[in-house]
């Protein structure tokens, strides 16, 4: 074991405050922390699950720890609803900023951020009327997904949370990417006000944009210009079916200023993307067609890099699919407080420690959490024993 590194996260751990009234308290904030950070690398992140793998390893924790008795799976449940999920992120993401090297990949010199909502569904009583609750997600490409997250409130929405939430980013430097909720003047300016730039798809919530577009576009097919605009195209196999991607590039918006004007998004327009997609399944023979138009401030990119970075916007959602599908998340049922915000965090930690995991990060995510529920120590070289430098 590497002391320096387990002291190191053990230090920032201490960070975190502790909410608690100090009468009572049996067990260290960051002791208990830290039993939450091996679970959840084990698949478990809600308390009493927390609790009864503390209980199958508390010989271990006890000499880690100099924990007397196991702590209760109440504790572990107050731990979660009162713990500020903010910090809680702070610190573990300085301890992996601090252990592991930046593997995000680039355009030119610039980091691509990926934003994208999530339900947990579960968290929220359908019996009283409730609402889903949701989360408002991120990750640079070529990372997992992020430790930074946001709950949209109750009488919010994702749009009006998201310039709040940006300034958790440095976007210098920085192309953002997020669904068609984000073409709207607030998100957009919230971008461009502070150094990013964005790919974006137009859709029915900014209809004089997309009319506009629209009538530019066949326009150009009417005079035969449109197939002569630069394009690319691609197809893909994978999983039963074949995908054949078409892309267009307009570089003269012009006729958007002069239609609509410069105010809202239209001055910051720079070029329009076209991508359509046809999709066959092999197995039924079965076309469907669809049909994108993407917007973005960038002067000089080119219709192969917006294809690509408008396509990977894809990757987030999958980073979705493995918190519902391998660790459970719509599934939790933590409600109180800010519990279901601090399991979020958790299993994003865990997602994030598999990218770094040599032996799996390239497998399945049950067979990392496996290894690590049937090994304990296997997570401590993993906590410990650094392999990276920066």
């Amino acid at each position: 074991m590497r002391y320096d590194e387990e002291k190191q996260l053990i230090f920032l751990l201490e960070q975190i405050e502790d909410p608690r009234h100090a009468r009572g308290i049996r067990y260290r904030f960051a002791d208990l922390l830290l039993i939450c950070i091996y679970a959840v690398l084990a698949g478990h992140s809600e308390g009493s699950d927390i609790a009864f793998y503390a209980e199958l390893n508390f010989e271990y924790f006890k000499e880690k720890t100099q924990m007397k008795r196991v702590p209760s799976h109440d504790t572990f449940s107050r731990l979660l609803r009162m713990v500020s999920f903010e910090k809680l992120s702070f610190s573990l993401g300085a301890w992996l900023k601090e252990m592991f090297p930046e593997i995000c990949e680039r355009y030119k010199d610039m980091k691509i951020l990926r934003v994208d909502g999530k339900a947990v569904r579960a968290a929220s009583e359908k019996g009283k009327g409730e609402k889903p609750r949701y989360l408002l997600n991120a990750m640079y490409e070529g990372e997992s997904i992020g430790l930074k997250v946001k709950e949209v409130g109750e009488k919010e929405n994702e749009i009006s949370c998201l310039p709040e939430y940006r300034k958790l980013f440095e976007l210098n430097k920085t192309i953002v990417t997020i669904d068609a909720m984000g073409c709207n003047q607030t998100v957009i300016q919230a971008i461009v006000d502070r150094g990013g730039s964005y790919v974006i798809p137009v859709k029915e919530n900014q209809k004089r944009l997309l009319r506009t577009i629209e009538e530019e576009l066949e326009r150009l097919k009417q005079k035969g210009k449109y197939e002569k605009l630069d394009g690319v195209e691609q197809i893909n196999k994978s999983h039963g079916r074949i995908e054949r991607i078409k892309g267009r590039l307009i570089q003269d918006t012009s006729f958007l200023y002069e239609k609509l004007g410069l105010e809202s998004i239209y001055g910051s327009i720079a070029r329009i993307g076209v991508i359509e997609k046809k999709t066959v399944q092999t197995g039924t023979g079965e076309i469907s067609h669809s049909r994108q138009i993407v917007i973005t401030n960038l002067e000089e990119l080119d219709i192969e890099n917006l294809v690509k970075i408008r396509q990977g916007h894809w990757n987030i959602e999958m980073q979705h699919w493995l918190l519902d599908v391998q660790l459970k998340e719509d599934q939790k049922t933590a409600r109180k407080e800010g519990a279901m915000t601090s399991g979020a965090v958790l299993r994003r930690f865990c997602l994030m420690m598999k990218k770094y995991d040599e032996q799996y990060s390239d497998k399945p995510m049950k067979r990392f959490i496996m290894a690590n529920e049937h090994d304990i120590h296997r997570i401590e070289k993993l906590l410990f024993e650094k392999k990276y430098e920066n």
